[in-house]
């Protein structure tokens, strides 16, 4: 009897747990196809061109995912003294130019192909400088599955060119799934196991 009821109890969380992974993957899906529209400023248009023009470059980069080209990157399009970045990961958090590099060098190598969607980025000005929000989605090398990303950051002027100061990567995922899916993914393996035990006991 118990054998029954851990290996029903296993199959059930198991749906229950695949049923989650399937809503984050269609909120992803939906997300790529009609994103969440983020509210910007309207800017003159000159400006507004001069300030896309290191997002247009960074993503251009990452395009070409050469790491021979990070330093070119990081000059073109960056202001390396007060750089701070915010990876998708708790532990990338990255400072300065030695900060930028080791996080584009592990990007361009390992993460994936990352394309930006500039020409929709929302900008509104903060005090000198301009907050940038803009889309993309990221085609991981390993898995091959494609995730939204959302990408914050501050742009300041220097020399009458526009550079970026501050950037954090987002997964543009609902979150509330991934917490709730570690329930179902413990009770499956509970069951699991129990449903083990019962089979040795029989």
């Amino acid at each position: 009897m118990m054998q029954y009821i851990t290996g029903g109890l296993f199959l059930f969380f198991l749906l229950l747990l695949f049923y989650l992974l399937f809503h984050i993957w269609l909120e992803g899906r939906r997300e790529q196809s009609k994103p969440h529209e983020i509210a910007g400023e309207e800017l003159p248009e000159a400006l507004r061109e001069a300030a896309l023009r290191p997002l247009k470059l960074l993503n251009k980069y990452y395009a070409k995912r050469d790491p021979e080209h990070v330093d070119a990157c990081i000059d073109e399009t960056m202001l390396p003294d007060n750089m701070r970045i915010l990876g998708t990961n708790p532990d990338e958090i990255f400072y300065g130019r030695q900060g930028a590099t080791w996080l584009l060098q592990g990007d361009w190598k390992h993460w994936g192909q990352l394309a930006l969607d500039v020409d929709q980025t929302s900008l509104l000005r903060a005090g000198s400088a301009l907050y940038f929000v803009l889309r993309g989605k990221i085609k991981l090398d390993y898995v091959h599955f494609r995730i939204p990303i959302r990408i914050t950051g501050i742009l300041e002027e220097k020399d009458s060119l526009w550079y970026i100061s501050k950037l954090q990567f987002v997964n543009n995922l609902n979150s509330n799934y991934l917490v709730v899916a570690w329930i179902p993914a413990l009770a499956a393996l509970i069951s699991l196991l129990l449903f083990g035990v019962s089979c040795l006991l029989r």
